[in-house]
């Protein structure tokens, strides 16, 4: 399984970069855009050169959409529409093939289209008004190409998405699972509280405000059993059976001294104590 999710994010991305690549060179659709913008800035050039314009400045091409080119020029010119008609033809004749577009020419002071015109390989060609000559003004040009849009699949954004899938399904795939956090008992979190204490059992811990009294493995044992049910009666019989049965012998003298030992631990506070109860067993009294 690990291997086909490996295999997909593989073919995705190697997929989206391939197409990627196509599209900055021209686009899936074969639409040479960097030779159109050049072609594109030559009307520029020889819309200029025809009225013997030689020092004006054709500015860099832009592309508004994914079809649509601007044409712009640093200083004010006139123009006839026929000329212009034939420098656009001309020009764009360098892309090959060439594909219907539309070309409208706008004044800068209003963003009114002043003149336009369509050219089309399907439809008739619609140019009017070819002899009357335009003012001298500001102008920019728009030049539309029919039939190149990129589709969503040839958008650079959905590209980027489609190399981030297939990234991420690599990246799922090849990496090492972490190793899980080792899940506490109950047993290891248990904490009694007594008095001023506070007893960890597992840990083998009293603590105190913020001291800590270790208890040997016998005590903690004791004081658990102690600890559990306070101010009741416990039997020695009870404690050495519970406490040292693993162990086959043992004596009440053992009990006794692990009594005192605890005893000693416990003496920070003087509400909690361990009573001998004679001849029958112990008890942890808490005030």
């Amino acid at each position: 399984m690990k291997g086909r999710f490996l295999i997909i994010g593989l073919y995705i991305t190697v997929n989206a970069v391939l197409s990627f690549t196509v599209l900055k060179s021209g686009g899936s659709d074969g639409f040479p855009k960097d030779r159109a913008a050049l072609a594109i800035r030559n009307v520029g050039h020889q819309l200029l050169w025809h009225i013997g314009d030689s020092s004006s400045r054709v500015l860099p091409v832009t592309q508004v959409t994914d079809n649509t080119f601007k044409l712009e020029f640093k200083s004010a010119f006139s123009f006839s529409p026929d000329t212009l008609v034939k420098i656009v033809r001309h020009s764009l004749a360098a892309i090959n093939p060439t594909p219907d577009y539309l070309v409208n020419v706008f004044d800068c002071g209003t963003d009114q289209v002043v003149y336009g015109f369509e050219i089309s390989r399907q439809r008739k060609d619609l140019v009017p008004c070819v002899g009357r000559l335009q003012p001298e003004k500001c102008y920019f040009i728009h030049i539309t190409f029919e039939g190149v849009s990129a589709s969503h699949v040839d958008h650079p954004y959905y590209l980027y998405g489609l190399m981030l899938v297939g990234l991420t399904l690599v990246t799922l795939v090849t990496r090492k699972p972490r190793p899980q956090a080792k899940q506490e008992s109950p047993a290891e979190t248990m904490m009694i509280r007594f008095g001023k204490y506070s007893f960890l059992p597992f840990k083998r811990q009293l603590q105190i405000d913020l001291n800590t009294i270790d208890l040997s493995d016998k005590e903690s044992r004791i004081l658990e059993i102690l600890a559990l049910q306070p101010n009741q009666l416990i039997t020695r019989d009870e404690l050495l059976k519970r406490v040292w049965e693993d162990e086959g012998v043992f004596t009440g003298r053992s009990l006794d001294v692990f009594i005192s030992k605890l005893r000693k631990k416990l003496k920070n506070d003087p509400t909690v104590r361990i009573t001998n109860i004679h001849g029958k067993g112990y008890t942890l009294e808490i005030e």
